[in-house]
């Protein structure tokens, strides 16, 4: 415990100091550095309806996130009224928007690099770790994104728990035609760059975009 909060104030330091150089907003400084219960002004956009979720981009302190929301009345109604919504790193697993007493928690992440960036790397950049993926069932399909149910053990790597059922974001794409669901693919990690995870799909590389958490109800 001692070494946790040994390791979360130098975090924090190293934060501090490198925002007071580029003159950070206070916004910025409460998204960087992950401080529980802090809140910073976000600007939500819809990007599309996707059958039980809703796709949105969050600005908030000075960084683009991408989330995956549930597609209910508690969301919807939060996003829909103009009114000033917050972020938070707390809450549910990829943190919480709010206005008032009214809450939203995000339940897939899309912005896969940004998420991994927000720990120290804690491996090279040469290492590439590659595991088996099961792809269980397919759950949702449009003209620009698959989901598929699965395993996807190397998601623990950008801290993404549940690993043996979540939900993966692929794009309706030729480099991920192919991939039956229910089937295997081989699932590579890169510590590193853009694209933080692929699946190998024969001879192409397809990204994969994002995981959302699989419903407690199956």
């Amino acid at each position: 415990m001692i070494r946790r909060r040994q390791n979360v104030s130098t975090r924090l330091t190293v934060i501090v100091a490198g925002c007071v150089a580029l003159a950070c907003t206070t916004d910025e400084l409460v998204v960087q550095s992950g401080i529980p219960g802090a809140r910073a002004s976000a600007q939500v956009e819809l990007v599309a309806e996707r059958g039980d979720w809703l796709d949105l981009t969050s600005q908030a302190g000075g960084r683009e996130t991408r989330f995956f929301v549930p597609n209910d009345e508690a969301c919807r109604s939060l996003f829909a009224d103009e009114q000033a919504v917050t972020y938070s790193n707390s809450g549910g697993r990829f943190g919480r928007f709010q206005a008032g007493d009214q809450k939203c928690d995000p339940v897939g992440v899309l912005s896969l690099a940004q998420w991994r960036d927000r720990r120290p790397r804690r491996q090279s950049a040469s290492m590439i770790p590659r595991s088996r993926a099961e792809l269980r069932e397919r759950v949702y399909l449009d003209e620009e994104l698959v989901l598929i149910r699965g395993r996807f053990p190397q998601a623990a790597q950008v801290e993404i728990t549940g690993t043996g059922d979540l939900i993966a974001v692929i794009p309706n794409s030729p480099e991920c035609q192919g991939l039956e669901a229910p089937g295997n693919s081989s699932m590579e990690f890169r510590p590193a760059g853009r694209q933080p995870f692929t699946l190998i799909n024969g001879r192409q590389l397809c990204p994969l975009l994002g995981f959302v958490l699989a419903p407690p109800n199956g």
